[in-house]
């Protein structure tokens, strides 16, 4: 991950959770009307994190991180979406937080 935040606040860095990331990888290329699909990269991948929830503090690659936010929002204007009336994984499996900084 670059030094460089791309956001301030509560969003510093996104996660996404391995399966989600799986799916992202061998199963989303082959969606074309995915709104976030192509879009949507994350800094961080870890186990559970569709299970992570906003306070959680969590441990990925040696860095502690509060949890902001957490799932990802859908957009009306996804074609997946008002296609199967499902949300996809990146709506479960992402996660926002923050760096928590050693004193």
């Amino acid at each position: 991950m670059s030094e460089v935040k791309k956001y301030e606040g509560d969003r510093q860095v996104s996660f996404l959770d391995k399966e989600s990331a799986r799916w992202l990888r061998e199963e989303a290329p082959g969606i074309a009307d995915g709104l976030c699909l192509a879009r949507f990269h994350a800094d961080y991948e870890a186990e559970g994190v569709a299970g992570w929830k906003t306070g959680d503090v969590v441990s990925v690659n040696g860095m502690e991180f509060e949890v902001t936010v957490s799932g990802k929002r859908c957009f009306v204007e996804c074609g997946l979406l008002q296609r199967t009336y499902v949300k996809c994984p990146l709506a479960e499996g992402a996660a926002f937080g923050k760096r928590i900084e050693e004193e």
